[in-house]
C-alpha cells in the first residue's frame, strides 16, 4: 500500500499549491458560494417635454336659461325657462410639461375640438306649433395651465384657464300665421369666451406614451337672439347660464 500513501500525499500537496496560487480571495469566494447578479429597478418616469395627442368623450348638462324678453308669448306661457343638452365631443391637444422637482409637474396646454351638442326645448305653454329655443356649441378651444403631482408613472393634476366656443343660439316659432307659413324666428352665432376648470389622471404606460382621463367644467358669456315674427315684428330672447361639463379620455405622445 506504499503507492497509495504516496498518491494521497501528492494530491494533498497539489491542492495546497493550487490554493496558494489562487490567493485568499478565491478561497473566500468558494466558501461564500457563487455571486448572484441583481437587476436594478426601473427609474422614475420623466414627464418633462412637449406632447401632442387626441381626445374623445361626452359633454353633458349644458345649461341654458332662456327669457322671452319682449313677451312674444304672453299670458299662460312661461316667460323664462331652462333646459339641458348633451352630446359627444372630440378633438386634439398640444402641450408642454416642466418638472422642476421629481414630484412636481407644471405645464401649459391648448386644445381644440367639436362639441356635437344640439339642444332644443319648447317654451312651456306656447300656442299651436310652439316656440322653441335651440343651442349648438360647435367648435371649441381652450388654453389652460396645469399643476400636477407625479407618482412615477402616474400624474394627478388640476387644470384651468380660458374656454371659447362658436356658440349658436336660435329661436324658432312654428305657429302658422294667416299667411300660411310658420311665424318665423332668428339665430345668433358668435364665438363666446369664458373660463374652464377641472382635473385628471394621466398614466405613462410607455416611455413616450400616456393615457389620461379628464374632467372640465366651463362657463361662457351670455347672449341674445332677435326673432323676426311675421305680421308682428321683432322679439328678443335672452340666453344665460351657458355652462357645461366635459368628460373625456386622451392619448398623448411625448417627445
Amino acid at each position: 500500500m506504499k503507492w497509495l500513501r504516496v498518491f494521497a500525499i501528492g494530491t494533498a500537496g497539489a491542492a495546497l499549491a493550487f490554493t496558494g496560487l489562487a490567493g485568499p480571495e478565491s478561497l473566500k469566494d468558494f466558501k461564500e458560494g457563487p455571486k448572484v447578479e441583481t437587476t436594478p429597478g426601473p427609474s422614475e418616469r420623466n414627464w418633462q417635454g412637449v406632447y401632442v395627442g387626441i381626445n374623445a368623450g361626452y359633454a353633458f348638462d349644458l345649461d341654458e336659461d332662456v327669457s322671452d324678453l319682449d313677451s312674444l308669448n304672453i299670458g299662460p306661457p312661461v316667460g323664462s325657462f331652462s333646459f339641458n343638452a348633451d352630446g359627444p365631443v372630440a378633438g386634439g391637444q398640444v402641450g408642454f410639461n416642466l418638472q422642476p422637482l421629481h414630484w412636481l409637474v407644471l405645464g401649459i396646454e391648448g386644445d381644440a375640438g367639436y362639441l356635437g351638442v344640439d339642444g332644443r326645448a319648447r317654451q312651456p305653454g306656447s300656442p299651436d306649433g310652439g316656440t322653441f329655443a335651440e343651442v349648438d356649441p360647435g367648435v371649441y378651444a381652450t388654453a389652460r395651465g396645469r399643476v400636477g403631482v407625479a407618482f412615477d408613472r402616474v400624474l394627478i393634476y388640476a387644470t384651468g384657464g380660458w374656454f371659447g366656443t362658436n356658440y349658436e343660439q336660435r329661436i324658432i316659432d312654428d305657429e302658422v300665421c294667416t299667411c300660411g307659413f310658420p311665424l318665423g324666428g332668428g339665430s345668433n352665432r358668435d364665438f363666446r369666451s369664458g373660463w374652464t376648470v377641472g382635473g385628471g389622471v394621466e398614466w405613462m404606460f410607455r416611455r413616450h406614451w400616456t393615457l389620461r382621463v379628464e374632467y372640465l367644467y366651463f362657463d361662457v358669456s351670455d347672449g341674445a337672439v332677435v326673432a323676426h315674427i311675421r305680421q308682428t315684428g321683432d322679439f328678443a330672447f335672452g340666453f344665460a347660464d351657458n355652462t357645461g361639463n366635459i368628460v373625456r379620455a386622451g392619448l398623448n405622445y411625448k417627445f
